[in-house]
């Protein structure tokens, strides 16, 4: 009980330090209380993302181990899914390292291909003929009307990375300031407006990435339904993977959110220390 309070104290002792430290750069102590809170908040939400990841990796490969009942492999069951939506111009192939690392199993539109990966594809586990058939929901709505869909596909490259890359660049720029300028400066507000339109670029990405996702996981459960692939059993275990993913996927999207929020305390920051600083000088 007194290690919990030693603990709680030092907690509270660390955040005055910080509000302080704040404070003493001309930045209010209301925002630099937001300011902590949401910073807090990110680091809470990415590690429950973590966690929810952690659960989509668990439950792929475990049903990875599982053939399914009818012995039919992921090529044979997205071709025929293909072949009866009237999409047979769409190949099915084995995905490269490079593409596999960055964008997993996937729709190409340019090159209209559905790629999986090594350890699933022509495979006839649980795994692999649900995330088949739910890149073919994908392709689907990718040629069909779904705009979203076709954005999300574009918007793809950088809502992987721009979420990650982000506060690098600020920190980079402020860095440089510092050392080439001792304060806050051009350089560090360039690097924020570029960190910004990164940002922004991500977030429509992850926001579009949700209802895409969800309507392809659907389309998926209808054609195992139609194909009779597996037993029903069997389809309620595809779904509780393409439902973890979904899930990550709202994670993911609340993350976002709560970095954006970071993002536009940090700019009030900025220009709040700048304008204490000038006011010293």
């Amino acid at each position: 009980m007194i290690s919990i309070l030693s603990e709680a104290e030092e907690s509270r002792n660390l955040i005055s330090a910080l509000i302080h430290f704040f404070t003493d750069q001309g930045i209010s102590k209301g925002l630099a209380i937001a300011y902590l809170v949401v910073l807090g908040l990110v680091l809470v939400m990415g590690i429950i993302c973590l966690i929810m990841w952690i659960r989509v990796c668990g439950k792929y490969y475990k049903n990875n181990k599982v053939a399914i009942s009818t012995g039919r492999s992921s090529f044979d069951v997205a071709r025929e899914a293909l072949n009866r939506c009237g999409l047979q111009n769409i190949e099915v192939k084995r995905s490269g390292f490079i593409r596999a690392w960055i964008f997993g199993n996937s729709y190409s539109v340019l090159r209209k291909t559905i790629f999986l990966r090594r350890r699933i594809a022509d495979k006839n586990s649980l795994t692999a003929v649900g995330i088949a058939l739910q890149k073919v929901g994908v392709a689907k709505l990718c040629e069909g009307d779904m705009k979203a869909a076709k954005a999300r596909y574009f918007l793809q490259l950088i809502g992987l990375f721009g979420p990650f890359l982000f506060l690098p660049i600020m920190l980079i720029g402020a860095v440089v300031d510092l050392i080439l300028f001792q304060h806050y400066g051009t350089i560090s507000i360039a690097s924020l407006a570029v960190s910004g339109a990164i940002l922004a670029v991500g977030f429509v990405a992850t926001l579009l990435n949700i209802p895409v996702e969800k309507k392809a996981n659907e389309m998926a459960l209808e054609m195992i339904d139609e194909s009779k692939v597996c037993t029903e059993e069997e389809k309620e275990q595809i779904a509780g993977i393409l439902k973890a993913y979904l899930v990550a996927y709202i994670c993911d999207f609340i993350l976002t959110v709560l970095r954006i929020l970071l993002f536009i305390l940090e700019i009030l920051m900025k220009v709040q220390g700048n304008r204490g600083g000038s006011s010293n000088n």
